[in-house]
Parts: C-alpha cells; sequence; structure tokens
C-alpha cells in the first residue's frame, strides 16, 4: 500500500526532468548593416583611381553616419561608413593632386602661345605705325629719311643710324602708335616694369627734344625694312642672337647660359616678326639665315627708295 509520501514522490515523477532555467528562450534580431556605408568603402577604393567614385563615396559615407545614427542601434556599419569617407577624401585628394599636376604643364603651354599671339599683334600694330610713317614722308621710313626730314624730326640733317629707342620716340611714331603699351611683349616679363614707367611718362617723351625711350621696350627694327619692298622685315622681337638676321638665331629662356637676349617666354628657335607686307608672324630658326624662307625674300627683294640688296642688320 502505498503512502501519501509515495503518491507524492512516485518513479514517474522522478524520471520527469523539472523545468531548468527561464521557460522561455529570448532572441536579439541581427543587425543590418548600412547599405550606403559598403557603398562608400567601395567608392573609396576605387576613388585611389577615378575622382568621380571618391566624391560618391564621401557623399555616401556622410548619409550612412547619419542614418546609423538616426537608426537608434537597427542599422551598423559604422566602422565602414568611417573607412568609406577617409578613403575616399584621401582618393579624392590624390587624384586632384596628380590632374593638377599633368594639368599645370598644360595650362603654361597655353599661356605661352597666347602671349606669343599677343606679341604678334603688337608687332602688327607697329608695322602699322612705321608704315603710316612712312607715307607720311615719302614712303621714307625713320631709318632712311632724306637730310631735311630727318632735320624735321631729329634735330640733326646728319643723324646716322638711330636707335629703336630714338625712332619709337619720334613725335611722329608717338602718333601713330597711340600707347606705349604695344612696346612690351608678353612674352618679355624682364621689360614689363620698365614699360610701365614708360606708359606713365609717354607724354614727355619727344627725341627731338632729348629724350627718347630709352627702356620697356621688346622690339627693333631692320634697317633694309621698305615698304616698297613687301617682303622686307620691319619689325621683330628683340630675342635675336646677333645684330643681323642673316647670320643669327632666336635666343631662348630655355638655353644654358641663357643669352643676353633672350626674353623669357620664348624658347630657343621662337621668335616673331613682321614684314613690310603687313603680314605679321610667329618666326623660327628656319626663318632666319641667309637662306632662310623669310630673309632670302628680304635680302632679294627690289625696288623702293632702298638701293640694292636690302641690309639685314638689325637696329636695337
Amino acid at each position: 500500500m502505498q503512502t501519501p509520501v509515495d503518491l507524492i514522490i512516485s518513479p514517474h515523477m522522478e524520471n520527469s526532468p523539472l523545468p531548468q532555467g527561464p521557460t522561455a528562450t529570448m532572441t536579439t534580431a541581427p543587425t543590418k548593416t548600412s547599405g550606403m556605408a559598403i557603398a562608400s568603402l567601395v567608392c573609396g577604393i576605387l576613388a585611389l583611381c577615378i575622382a568621380v567614385p571618391g566624391l560618391l563615396g564621401v557623399i555616401f559615407g556622410i548619409l550612412a553616419l547619419r542614418q546609423i545614427n538616426r537608426s537608434g542601434g537597427a542599422i551598423g556599419g559604422t566602422g565602414l561608413a568611417i573607412g568609406g569617407l577617409v578613403t575616399s577624401a584621401i582618393g579624392v585628394l590624390i587624384v586632384g593632386l596628380l590632374g593638377a599636376s599633368m594639368m599645370l604643364p598644360a595650362l603654361a603651354r597655353a599661356k605661352a602661345k597666347a602671349n606669343r599671339i599677343k606679341c604678334v599683334n603688337n608687332l602688327s600694330s607697329i608695322g602699322r605705325g612705321t608704315l603710316g610713317f612712312s607715307q607720311e614722308n615719302g614712303s621714307h621710313t625713320p631709318w632712311n629719311l632724306t637730310p631735311n626730314q630727318s632735320l624735321n624730326h631729329f634735330g640733326t640733317a646728319d643723324k646716322g643710324m638711330p636707335s629703336a629707342g630714338e625712332i619709337f620716340g619720334l613725335s611722329a611714331m608717338k602718333s601713330e602708335l597711340q600707347t606705349a603699351k604695344i612696346l612690351v611683349s608678353p612674352c618679355d616679363a624682364a621689360r614689363m616694369a620698365d614699360n610701365e614707367i614708360l606708359q606713365a611718362e609717354w607724354a614727355n617723351i619727344d627725341t627731338k627734344g632729348g629724350n627718347p625711350v630709352t627702356g620697356g621696350t621688346s622690339y627693333i627694327f631692320c634697317k633694309g625694312g621698305d615698304f616698297s619692298r613687301p617682303a622686307t622685315i620691319i619689325a621683330l622681337t628683340r630675342n635675336l642672337s646677333s645684330n643681323n638676321v642673316a647670320a643669327g638665331g632666336w635666343s631662348g629662356a630655355d638655353e644654358y647660359p641663357i643669352p643676353a637676349n633672350a626674353m623669357a617666354g620664348l624658347n630657343k628657335s621662337q621668335g616673331q616678326l613682321v614684314r613690310a607686307d603687313g603680314s605679321a608672324m610667329q618666326s623660327s630658326d628656319a626663318d632666319l639665315g641667309a637662306s632662310g624662307k623669310v630673309v632670302k625674300g628680304h635680302i632679294n627683294a627690289r625696288g623702293g627708295v632702298t638701293v640694292g640688296p636690302s641690309s639685314t642688320t638689325v637696329i636695337r
């Protein structure tokens, strides 16, 4: 007979395990990783080669951090977002610096070309000014005047060969040129400051009165220039290596040592000139020398007030 105790503690109950621990197990939902954080990191890696993904990476990184902060822990990926943001920024910086290093030489070349074009325009204006002077003086240029003309312009009938500064300072030439600004080339940085002084004193410049142009110019003349001989050279840049277009070349600032006549914005075999027919041009050494494309025509030109072959001597 079973006692009450036996009834309470029975073999069946001994074999039935009692519940252990909590009656229900608590589970936590996995944290979702921000897609924009992943995108930011991927763009950051790509940004090391290409700039555009880097910019997107920065944007995605910022948006991802804002999204994660607002999610209250439901969205993760902060490390990815920060990594993408930093990598993207570095990538954009690197690509930007590389791009700038490649662009600078191209920009410098473009500026040099533009300056040569402006220099050619200056020479064209000087050519027209000299033509105007010649037309008012019976086709005579300032370096080929009769005694009476020389007396009128220079104050002496026996002037001899004037300097380029004396020619630029003639009242009649000043009237034709209008401004001293065109007397300096944008390729000639060393003469810029002196030209500003010349512009300020322009009204007082007068060769006949003993106050010629003494500085701030980039251009010289050719003694054989004659407007009745269209192929002759009238004026040119001062960086000619000699005092004769038939014997020299164009000096350049890229030579070592730098020649005395070099202009900072022109390299070896680079110069500009204007001819009597009004054609102003960028020139190379192929144009110079006795058999050069331009000088050969200059030497062989005939007619006008000049007697014999055209002189190739320059007037500095």
